[in-house]
């Protein structure tokens, strides 16, 4: 099972679990996801728990910057955990 970790607007993070086609929201309610403020946060969070890999995603709004049009681009990133 790998851990998702998707950075937001804000500082936030979202995350999940799964694999690369069965990925599962951590969810608070019916319809809400559970956010992160750090890294930190989320390892707390999952202490105990083995994960094969960990991905964190971040947006690049790298086009935007440059004065293109935004294609909502992704860095999807293996990090060390």
């Amino acid at each position: 099972m790998n851990l998702y970790i998707e950075s937001i607007e804000g500082g936030n993070y979202v995350v999940a679990t799964g694999e690369p086609d069965s990925q599962q929201p951590l969810m608070v309610a019916e319809g809400k996801p559970r956010t992160f403020h750090c890294l930190n946060e989320i390892r707390t969070h999952f202490e105990g728990k083995s994960f094969s890999k960990v991905w964190l995603r971040q947006a690049t709004p790298y086009e935007e910057m440059v004065g293109q049009t935004s294609q909502d681009t992704t860095l999807d990133m293996e990090i060390d955990w």
